[in-house]
């Protein structure tokens, strides 16, 4: 797969530049990579380097793209394991969806819990594209903008992200709120942040189910 996506990057698929040579082939080769990383300047402030965390075995359906690391994270070394991740995993699981590897666009916590800016997701690109080769997963899962941005150069709208389903190389990618966001946004009603995130992650579970709606098909939305 590793060889896969090298052939696919040197097509200038990838929405920021990328060394498609720097793919990781392995996970002990990956998290050798990440713990000796200085590529940006987020490695000074850094407790330790933040991996991904999966909910079964790393080879999972879905793979969870979020933004960077939060304060709790960067001190445990997991990706969500605070407050979003409990939300997140909830929210996972009132929808049948159990096998998943949730990870970050950055690995270093950003200072005052800022956005990554572009350059730091350039310096961290290789690693999530080698997670996303090493698991292989059945879809995508993109939370906020940075990572819609980062994984297949998602602008506009957000909301009208959300409504879609998106290509990166043969997987489906999904966009929905970041759990950061809807816990700042507590309500239930329909068409709220969380009302959104829940249809988004319906579909999700859907297609892994092996209902595989065709790109752009966007009739589930018709019971919105």
């Amino acid at each position: 797969m590793a060889k896969k996506l090298r052939s696919l990057l040197d097509e200038n698929f990838a929405p920021i530049e990328f060394n498609s040579n720097l793919v990781c082939s392995s996970w002990q080769e990956l998290e050798t990579a990440t713990n000796n990383c200085q590529a940006c300047e987020l490695y000074k402030g850094r407790t330790q380097v933040v991996a991904g965390r999966y909910s079964k075995t790393k080879n999972a359906d879905l793979l969870i793209v979020g933004e960077a690391p939060g304060r709790v994270e960067d001190e445990q070394g997991l990706a969500f394991v605070g407050d979003s991740g409990e939300l997140l995993d909830i929210m996972l699981n009132s929808v049948g969806i159990e096998s998943y590897y949730i990870t970050n666009v950055v690995r270093c916590r950003p200072p005052d819990n800022r956005n990554p800016s572009k350059a730091e997701c350039q310096s961290c690109w290789r690693f999530l594209q080698s997670e996303i080769a090493l698991v292989n997963p059945k879809a995508i899962l993109c939370l906020g903008k940075v990572a819609a941005k980062t994984v297949f150069g998602g602008v506009g709208k957000f909301e009208k992200l959300m409504r879609s389903r998106h290509q990166f190389f043969e997987y489906p990618v999904w966009v929905a709120y970041h759990p950061a966001y809807l816990l700042r946004q507590p309500q239930l009603s329909q068409h709220s942040p969380k009302w959104e995130t829940w249809q988004v992650l319906c579909q999700v579970k859907l297609y892994l189910n092996g209902l595989r709606l065709e790109s752009g098909d966007k009739s589930y939305l018709n019971n919105r």
